[in-house]
């Protein structure tokens, strides 16, 4: 039986990005989660082009997306492992 109470997510990398970019990912939409937590979680979904309410959408090449690899004790960007099965990370 698969493990229903583990983490589907990981933090957003610089590894993550560069293989992004190499993979023609040309845009990320930010989504917020709601978790709960003392800390803001948000999902980065690539290629996504079309905002929802309340979210952001960066282009990959942008100084704002690598904004989103400091760290920080309030604010986490993290990847649902969705978007990383098809690469090799």
């Amino acid at each position: 039986m698969e493990d229903q109470d583990r983490n589907p997510y990981v933090l957003f990398t610089s590894a993550i990005l560069k293989d992004w970019k190499a993979n023609g990912v040309n845009y990320i939409k930010l989504v917020p989660l709601d978790t709960g937590l003392a800390i803001d979680f948000f999902e980065l979904v690539p290629n996504s082009e079309i905002p929802d309410t309340g979210e952001t959408i960066y282009n990959i090449h942008s100084e704002d997306v690598t904004e989103l690899l400091e760290e920080s004790t309030k604010v986490k960007f993290v990847v649902h492992e969705i978007y990383l099965e098809e690469e090799d990370i």
